[in-house]
């Protein structure tokens, strides 16, 4: 080590599972002049210790046996602001392949060595790495603290005074100006970096900048330059899946998203994003897996939430409704139903404020619906969403996507609509959920049209007293909307019209109304809605007392 750089006023944290190499590393620390290291054996326990005792460095083993893994550790420190401006963070493993390495250093760690690695690679690793962090001391502070406009003006100054790291300084300029929607001062800086050198990282920075302003077709020429040069640049397919789909090119969009969740699997946001592009593509198969790696790679990371759970089981029922045979529909099925009872003792769920039961009832009411059982998954309704079915209350954000699908296979429109608005008035739908939603809308539109006719027809019948017509046209939508709580309401107030000037019995009246009674009481009605069926059925039972 230099003078300037010294460890022995440096806590050194150690996060290895192989205690064989936490005494070779404690070793070769002591030798560089380390005086207080400490070795943990787990990421949750690195975390905890990280978080009581604040370490200098932090060298970090990416695969940590059962828990957490190194990505997993740093992607958690980052998240809860437990990295210091001033520390050092280090990947260590003894795993070449490619996704590994490619997962780990996508990340941005302060470094990232490969075992065996001798005391001299150490060393110089340390020391650089020391330096870089104490040079752009400024620039690293204001980037902590969330100062933007200071952090600029920190890259802006090292880079006038022509210091080591001008080009770092460059590429954070760009980023912190793209990042504040600053396209044009960003795209200066980028093109001034090029001028004086084509690197790879500049002309993906350039991408960036050109998908941003919506350049798509100059944003996918740039990408493809960077995989030219850089055939495993993860990023750069990652922006030309959504250059490519910004220029509506699905197809090759797919590929680019499975190539670049093919070379770095491991991260959440990019198997999220894979799942979106193959739902898009009609690919549910491809959508249900990246949504089960999602909720795999989540769960002992710091991103752990049972909406991965739900999403998860909701693109298996995703599938199953976009099947062709009812071989495939009910393997589907089967498959989430397995997924559910699986989820009794997720740890997302133990954890939340979402209750096994709740997502248990909002999934067996969709499968319901979907199969044609209107009454049982109105049964499952009643059970996990009452409050909003009578008070036009919040449901739990992570099921109200498959409320709102069943309500609609069901034919309550209305309430299926007015929950989906207030998911995307309220922002609680990720892209995902929020085009699933307008697929499903859009698939029942046509009929929840010819429901709204028939509706509209029948009250304007009775409205000009041909309770005759008007029955006619409520027994249409009824058959379109089945359990639709207003229609049935409306067909009874138009029977009793007639029933009550009958001398004669009318049968098939009586057996209409007696099976909107049926549907009316098992719906979880609105107070007005309620109050109507109250009377409505007092009168019936008077119509049928006197006859």
């Amino acid at each position: 080590m230099t003078e300037s750089v010294t460890l022995a006023d440096k806590k050194i944290l150690i996060v290895d599972d192989q205690k064989p190499f936490q005494i070779m590393l404690k070793g070769l620390l002591t030798q560089l002049g380390a005086r207080d290291v400490t070795a943990v054996a787990s990421g949750e326990a690195g975390i905890a210790a990280h978080h009581r005792h604040g370490y200098d460095i932090l060298l970090v083993d990416y695969n940590l046996g059962q828990g957490k893994n190194g990505r997993q550790v740093l992607e958690e420190m980052r998240v809860r602001d437990l990295l210091r401006p001033n520390g050092l963070f280090f990947i260590i493993t003894g795993e070449s392949t490619r996704p590994m390495v490619l997962s780990a250093i996508e990340l941005q760690p302060d470094d990232y060595l490969m075992k065996p690695f001798s005391i001299g690679v150490l060393r110089t690793r340390l020391k650089r790495s020391f330096r870089k962090r104490a040079t752009l001391a400024r620039v690293y502070q204001t980037l902590y603290d969330k100062e933007y406009p200071e952090c600029i003006q920190a890259c802006l100054q090292h880079i006038q005074d022509e210091g080591r790291y001008r080009n770092y300084c460059r590429q954070l300029l760009a980023e912190l100006y793209l990042k504040l929607g600053k396209l044009d001062k960003a795209e200066q800086v980028v093109i001034a970096l090029l001028d004086e050198q084509r690197f790879s990282w500049g002309v993906l920075a350039l991408a960036k900048i050109k998908y941003a302003q919506k350049a798509y077709p100059a944003a996918i020429d740039l990408c493809h330059e960077v995989i030219r040069s850089t055939p495993n640049a993860v990023e750069a397919y990652d922006v030309l899946a959504r250059a490519l789909q910004g220029d509506e090119q699905p197809v090759k969009a797919l590929e680019a998203g499975r190539k670049a969740v093919t070379l770095a699997p491991f991260s959440i946001a990019r198997q999220l994003y894979m799942s979106e592009l193959a739902r898009d593509g009609e690919q549910f198969e491809l959508a249900k897996q990246a949504m089960f790696n999602v909720l795999d790679i989540s769960r002992k990371s710091v991103y752990r939430n049972p909406k991965h759970l739900c999403n998860y089981i909701r693109s298996i029922l995703d599938a199953a409704e976009h099947s062709d045979s009812r071989l495939e529909i009910n393997k589907y099925q089967q498959e989430a139903s397995l997924a559910l009872q699986r989820a009794k003792n997720d740890e997302s769920l133990l954890h939340s404020n979402l209750k096994y039961h709740q997502l248990e009832n909002a999934v067996m009411a969709r499968i319901e619906a979907y199969n044609g059982r209107f009454r049982q998954a109105q049964e499952h309704l009643n059970q996990v969403a009452s409050e909003f079915l009578q008070h036009g209350k919040d449901i739990q954000r992570d099921i109200a996507p498959d409320i709102a699908v069943a309500l609609l296979d069901i034919g309550e429109f209305e309430r299926a609509h007015a929950l989906f608005k207030r998911q995307v008035d309220q922002r609680r739908l990720d892209t995902y959920n929020r085009k699933l939603l307008e697929s499903r809308v859009a698939r029942k539109e046509t009929t929840h049209q010819s429901y709204l006719k028939f509706n509209k027809a029948g009250i304007a019948y009775y409205t000009d007293n041909d309770f005759g017509a008007a029955i006619a046209q409520f027994e249409k939508a009824l058959e379109l909307a089945p359990m639709n709580s207003g229609v049935a309401l409306n067909y009874i107030q138009a029977a009793l019209k007639v029933l009550g000037h009958s001398d004669s019995p009318l049968n098939y009246l009586v057996d209409g109304c007696k099976r909107c009674i049926r549907v009316l009481e098992g719906i979880q009605l609105p107070s007005n809605h309620q109050t109507r069926f109250n009377s409505l059925q007092t009168e019936f039972d008077q119509v049928l007392a006197n006859q």
